[in-house]
């Protein structure tokens, strides 16, 4: 059996960069298949320009297939770019290939939109019939689902016109405020006799789960101070982009901002606000940990730099155990998942080292149908940082398996459903480490994390999509959002769910201010919530059935997109339609909080 690379690294993952190689060889070979693309997109036009509502089943499938193959060829070199800058944005050349690929982008949708255009203006009867065809079988879903977007698509003049703005309107804005943040650099003394150094956004966040108060304290008041004097630029990049997508919906016809995110989610509206409803309720239950957290710390109240406090001193992990970790935790479940974990490290498909340029956070690309994912990650030796990758790999297997088994346009899901795998997989790394790890202060600090990943992902993502809301209702009102306003809507929203449980520094108004999600993809947060309580319903049925429902769970991910969400998710019990479907959740998140407060300080 192959096993993983278990060569020791230097601390911080020093040294773990990926090997894009596999995937273009370089920038120019990047741009050469960009051309083959673009040559080959157009040849399609000829052929079949005019001619969509002609096809027949047979007909269809071909169209498919060769759209398929030049989406697929598309993404690989689009990732290629992508991935160069995500690890150096400061990089001349991985910007001006960004920058070519976004055209090359743009110009590929317009050569190729008249092709969904004519889709969309055939009369449902016709469609259904094509669609009906056993031919396409494999692609149905993509078409009928594609059929959604009528309403709010122009004509192909309009279509092309608000193709060829984005790259000056919106990603230029996105990069902008990637730049600011992933190049903040802070002199901040950690307090390990090295005196100061430059410390990155992420390296100052990861200090929020030391077990020294103060230096929790002292790194969040660094990184809010390093903050404050690019506020308004990043608060005009915010503002910006959301004044364009509010014209946008005005464009098309979408009455609230989210709508365009439930219509790529495949989920209704009533669905989405029962859920954050849900989760507003259930706000106390959140409050009764931060104070149960607060006597287990021997503080009367937590502060802000409290609320991720180890209880117990949780050991450093280095990366190398981080991934013996998770190929035993995947192998438990499913030798095949395991085996796809275990080729992200021996493909050097991962890129974990925190380094200056880098972009923050962690991400898993797809890349394309005929070329493995890759994850980025800034791996910081810290317990949490396990979960973290166990998050990305699950994405990982999801996009591996969903790859092999559906087409190019139907292998992809909306984000709500995509982060189901990714929390499923953060739940076995974390189940296997509460059964193995002897170190009394790990263990501890394990059932914290556990009850805290739930929060973060649950109550705190509610949070930031309720921000969002507040924010885009603000500048639909005619309002500026400048840094104070932004603040001020950040701060609210935030006291609503902490309530007098724990503390507020005054500094924290900024803390809308280096979050990218808000940036790339509007209301991408709500995505977690759902995920996350789908995820704890799917888990316990997991715990009680064994085998069985891991049988089904591998047919869940091999269908990709396929079908929709609730069509998908019915197999594994969770109906959507039913009003109770978040109670398991909760029910959930209840034991894990139970299990937590039983623990002594240590």
């Amino acid at each position: 059996m192959t096993t993983t690379d278990t060569t020791p690294h230097d601390p911080r993952a020093a040294g773990v960069h990926w090997d894009l190689a596999p995937l273009v060889a370089d920038a120019a070979a990047a741009r050469a298949r960009l051309a083959e693309a673009l040559d080959r997109a157009r040849g399609f036009a000829d052929a079949y320009r005019g001619r969509v509502a002609e096809l027949d089943g047979p007909g269809m499938a071909a169209a498919l297939a060769e759209m398929a193959a030049i989406d697929n060829a598309l993404s690989r070199v689009g990732s290629y770019a992508h991935l160069r800058e995500s690890v150096d944005v400061t990089d001349e050349e991985n910007r001006d290939l960004t920058t070519a690929m976004d055209q090359g982008m743009v110009e590929a949708g317009n050569i190729l939109r008249f092709f969904e255009l004519e889709w969309l203006a055939m009369n449902d009867g016709d469609a259904r019939a094509v669609a009906d065809a056993p031919e396409v079988a494999a692609d149905r879903h993509h078409l009928l689902s594609q059929r959604r977007f009528a309403p709010f698509t122009l004509s192909e003049p309009e279509e092309r016109m608000l193709s060829e703005r984005r790259p000056a309107a919106a990603a230029a804005w996105q990069t902008l405020f990637s730049q600011v943040v992933s190049t903040l650099e802070v002199p901040f003394d950690a307090g390990d006799g090295k005196g100061e150094r430059p410390h990155t956004v992420d390296l100052l966040l990861a200090y929020v789960r030391d077990p020294d108060r103060d230096l929790r304290r002292r790194a969040l008041e660094t990184l809010y101070g390093a903050l404050r004097p690019h506020t308004p630029t990043l608060a005009h990049c915010y503002d910006t982009l959301v004044g364009d997508r509010l014209s946008m919906d005005r464009v098309r016809g979408h009455e609230d901002p989210m709508d365009a995110t439930h219509l790529n989610n495949e989920l209704e509206r009533h669905v989405v606000e029962n859920m954050m409803g849900a989760v507003e309720a259930h706000y106390p239950l959140a409050q009764r940990w931060f104070r149960a957290k607060a006597g287990l710390l021997g503080l009367d109240r937590l502060a802000l730099w409290d609320q991720y406090a180890p209880l117990g001193d949780a050991r450093a992990v280095r990366y190398d155990e981080a991934t013996r970790i998770i190929d035993t935790s995947f192998g438990r479940f499913s030798p095949g998942i395991a085996d796809i974990a275990r080729g992200f490290f021996e493909d050097r498909r991962v890129d974990a080292e925190p380094r200056t340029g880098k972009r923050g956070g962690a991400f898993c690309s797809s890349v394309a149908q005929d070329a493995r994912p890759y994850v980025l990650m800034n791996y910081t030796d810290q317990m949490n940082d396990v979960m973290t990758l166990a998050h990305e790999l699950g994405h990982g297997m999801h996009f591996t398996l969903s790859n092999r088994h559906q087409t190019a346009l139907s292998a992809h899901t909306g984000l709500a459903l995509a982060e189901v795998p990714s929390t499923f997989a953060e739940l076995l790394t974390f189940d296997h480490l509460l059964e193995t790890e002897t170190d009394p202060g790990t263990r501890r600090a394990l059932l914290c994390e556990r009850v805290e990943g739930a929060f973060a992902t649950v109550f705190r993502q509610t949070v930031l999509a309720r921000y969002e809301q507040r924010a885009y209702a603000t500048r639909r009102d005619g309002q500026t959002l400048t840094a104070d306003r932004l603040s001020d809507v950040w701060f609210a929203a935030n006291e609503a769910y902490y309530g007098d449980a724990l503390h507020l520094p005054d500094d924290y108004r900024l803390g809308w201010s280096y979050i990218p999600h808000f940036i790339s993809t509007r209301f991408y947060t709500y995505a977690y919530v759902f995920a996350h309580l789908v995820t704890l319903a799917l888990y316990a049925r997991y715990r009680a059935e064994g085998a069985p429902f891991g049988a089904r769970y591998m047919r869940f991910l091999a269908a990709g997109g396929s079908d929709t969400p609730a069509n998908l998710l019915r197999p594994l019990g969770v109906d959507l339609d039913d009003p109770a479907v978040w109670d398991a959740g909760f029910a959930e998140m209840e034991r894990m909080i139970a299990d937590a407060e039983k623990q002594p300080a240590g």
